[in-house]
């Protein structure tokens, strides 16, 4: 409840012109918490989607959920979806969020981390990004592929930000929000 408060916050502080919140719950429909937020809250069933538990296909409800609401919402090919992982938290002065506030004026089609949760990549675009926080056109986010089972979601995010023209991705090496992968034990990135 508090980071997706704090987001709520943070974007309407930003006053981001044509922004919608849409929190996603894919458990199915049911009463929750969320019902109490006062935005736009949308039920999948991809919670129940069978996945290898191998620890690659992390994500992959995610993915299907975005997709989910890109059709569902009639997202159009030029606008920007922003994700992030309702159980992180978002810094006061999160670089992603400064970034955000002036995206019709840089024209970025992306905005992105590239390398492991545990350590932002040395140089440019690579095979691999963070997806607990990430921003990308519409266009780009239909081009991600399901993953294999042998294959993390984060590859196949960071691979259709590979077709983005240079001069539109954002790339940070730090995003501003902490995070807990697989456990409750949160850090920045």
């Amino acid at each position: 409840m508090n980071s997706i408060t704090k987001l709520q916050s943070r974007i309407r502080e930003l006053n981001i012109e044509n922004a919608k919140i849409v929190i996603v719950e894919n458990n199915g429909p049911r009463y929750t918490y969320l019902d109490e937020l006062r935005e736009e809250l949308f039920y999948t069933n991809n919670n129940m989607l069978p996945v290898c538990n191998n620890g690659y296909t992390r994500g992959y409800k995610e993915l299907h959920d975005v997709f989910d609401c890109i059709n569902k919402y009639n997202i159009q090919d030029t606008d920007l979806i922003v994700k992030i992982t309702g159980r992180y938290f978002l810094n006061d002065d999160s670089k992603f969020m400064n970034v955000l506030k002036n995206i019709h004026q840089t024209k970025y089609e992306c905005i992105i981390r590239y390398g492991s949760f545990l350590e932002p990549a040395k140089m440019g675009k690579m095979d691999d990004c963070i997806t607990g926080l990430i921003a990308m056109s519409c266009r780009y986010v239909k081009q991600i592929e399901q993953p294999n089972e042998w294959e993390c979601v984060e590859w196949k995010w960071a691979i259709a930000s590979k077709s983005i023209p240079d001069e539109k991705v954002c790339i940070l090496n730090e995003l501003g929000i902490n995070i807990c992968p697989g456990s409750n034990n949160y850090f920045l990135v």
